[in-house]
Order: structure tokens, then C-alpha cells, then sequence
């Protein structure tokens, strides 16, 4: 692996490094969540989505990489079970606004806090790494939205 003269890997690096860690391990993450919760994986990213904030179903396609047929069907289903509502947004009657309902905050804490659920390669970290794993994909995250 590259690295820059100060010994540090690039973002570049760093980036291909966790698409393939992400990628490696999709499959057993999601047949895991299933084995907890009863929806779709898919809605569940959106579930988890709306979870850290409302956004309009707009919004959660785009980030989803999803058009909004899709989306409209995710939403649907999810506001059927009672996980989210589906609300005309105030800034703009034209979109639709989507909150997570406590139902759907409860199935996000089930997954989230059930240690069965993350894949096998967190157990190399100890809390005190996950805590500031956890810190810097907050920051990335938020980076990414804005």
C-alpha cells in the first residue's frame, strides 16, 4: 500500500479501503439484520436514514442512489408497517417530508444495539476505537450531506 512521505495512507487509500470493506462484508451484514428484524434490507437503509434525520423522499432517493418509483415503494411500505410518516413538506407542498415514527426508532435500536448484527471484524476493535471510528465516519457523514 502507498503512502504519503509522512507514513500516513492517502484519502484516496483510505476510501478504497472501506468500499472494500463494506462491500466484503454486505452480504453477512445483511443476513444478519434479517435474521433480527422482519422488512427488507432496503428498507431498512431508508428506515436508518430518516433515523438520523427527517429528509423528503426526494432526498432519500438521491442518497439511496435510488429513483423515485423506488423510493415511493420503499416509503410506502415503511409508512404501512407504521415505521415512518410521509407528511406535504412546509418549505415546499410539492415534496413529501419523511420522520421515523417511534416504531421505527425502536426497529432501528434493535438492530443498532444488537451486537449479533455487526460483522465479525469489529471484534478486532475495542470500545474505545469504535468510539473514534464511530466520531470520524460522524464527520465524514455529515461532509458528505453538505
Amino acid at each position: 500500500m502507498s503512502t504519503t512521505e509522512a507514513g500516513a495512507q492517502t484519502a484516496t487509500e483510505i476510501w478504497f479501503t472501506m468500499n472494500s470493506l463494506v462491500r466484503d462484508q454486505a452480504k453477512q451484514s445483511r443476513a444478519r439484520i434479517s435474521e433480527v428484524i422482519d422488512i427488507p434490507f432496503s428498507r431498512f437503509r431508508a428506515l436508518r436514514r430518516v433515523a438520523l434525520r427527517p429528509m423528503t423522499q426526494r432526498d432519500l432517493a438521491e442518497r439511496m442512489g435510488v429513483d423515485a418509483s423506488a423510493m415511493s415503494g420503499i416509503v410506502n411500505d415503511l409508512v404501512g408497517r407504521g415505521l415512518v410518516t410521509r407528511e406535504a413538506d412546509a418549505d415546499d407542498g410539492r415534496c413529501k417530508r419523511v420522520t421515523i415514527t417511534d416504531a421505527g426508532r425502536r426497529v432501528v435500536d434493535e438492530v443498532t444495539e444488537n451486537p449479533a448484527t455487526a460483522p465479525d471484524m469489529f471484534a478486532a476493535l475495542d470500545d474505545e476505537q469504535l468510539r473514534r471510528l464511530g466520531e470520524l465516519l460522524d464527520l465524514l457523514r455529515e461532509a458528505a450531506e453538505s
